[in-house]
């Protein structure tokens, strides 16, 4: 029979609140879908727990500033953050499931003179398995398409369309049709599971 944890010899009440509790923000991200070597570590699960409870907000500030990283925004469930420094990402950025970002990526405002009572359409948005590499800055109201690829120091403040690689300055790279066969084969897979449910 299974006994709850409060009723433990030794433990008590609180103590199996307390222990209920930070379970919550210890809770692991699952490896990337693509590329299992795409994963979370523990500090970084950590900090987007404490980030999506909205509580703890001194804990969240420290480790802001210990890590230099500031993630705000609309949090999904499955964001990477593999080496979680110097990350920026602006208040009203929309970052859809399974985008990378790297470390010293920014999501930011275009315009540093912005007057505006809202900042409703200043940041970017990345789409579904966007992946933003190192060093990578994405400025103003543009839209990254699903599972693009964002090179690394790469300036992007125009759109880029789904299945595409951008470098350099604004450089579209290549732009494929379903995107690479990997791609592919996940999303098909996705769509057979969900038309068997």
């Amino acid at each position: 029979m299974v006994r709850p944890l409060a009723a433990e010899p030794g433990i008590h009440r609180c103590e199996a609140l307390n222990l209920i509790r930070f379970v919550q923000f210890v809770i692991r991200t699952p490896a990337h879908p693509i590329n299992s070597y795409i994963r979370n570590g523990f500090v970084a699960d950590f900090y987007l727990n404490i980030a999506r409870s909205g509580r703890f907000h001194w804990l969240r500030r420290t480790l802001e500033h210990v890590l230099g990283t500031e993630i705000y925004g609309s949090l999904p469930q499955r964001l990477y953050i593999p080496h979680p420094f110097g990350i920026v990402v602006g208040a009203t950025s929309k970052i859809g499931e399974d985008v990378t970002l790297m470390q010293f990526s920014l999501l930011g405002g275009k315009d540093p003179w912005f007057q505006g009572a809202t900042p409703e359409n200043v940041y970017p948005t990345v789409e579904e398995g966007a992946y933003i590499s190192a060093g990578a800055k994405v400025l103003g109201p543009i839209t990254i398409g699903a599972w693009s690829i964002v090179g690394a120091n790469a300036v992007v403040t125009k759109d880029v369309p789904p299945f595409s690689t951008v470098v350099g300055n604004n450089r579209i790279l290549k732009s494929t049709d379903g995107g690479h066969p990997a791609v592919r084969k996940y999303l098909e897979s996705r769509k057979k599971s969900g038309a068997a449910t």
